[in-house]
């Protein structure tokens, strides 16, 4: 099971993250959504941010979105060694909500960004 603080990863519709990641895990943990008050278990992908990208506490951001995580875990190995920049987008709101995920090119050096422009 994931250790807490759990900081789930929100985009609004349009939204968008653009950040490097240090590393990252892959576990469970219970949410407790609207629409299962009880909680459910979910698989979650930790990604851990660099201190001057994120300057809030935890640094890191717990993604449950199914339709991001097997894109995110496909290329995180590569974008960790190479110390890549990445865009993560979505469009809509859960639970129909999509994601892009973008590897950004060198030179791309910055800066963070979490939200809407």
């Amino acid at each position: 099971m994931l250790e807490p603080p759990i900081d789930l990863f929100d985009l609004p519709d349009g939204g968008e993250l653009v950040t490097r990641v240090l590393r990252y895990q892959v576990e469970r943990t219970i949410i407790k959504p609207p629409r299962a008050p009880e909680g459910v278990e979910v698989q979650v992908v930790r990604i851990f941010i660099p201190p001057a990208d994120k300057p809030d506490e935890p640094k890191w951001w717990d993604v449950t979105a199914t339709r991001l995580q097997p894109t995110l875990v496909a290329v995180l190995p590569g974008v960790i060694a190479d110390q890549s920049w990445i865009r993560i987008r979505k469009s809509g709101v859960a639970p129909r909500a999509r994601f892009s995920l973008e590897v950004l090119p060198r030179p791309f050096a910055g800066p963070y960004f979490y939200g809407k422009r």
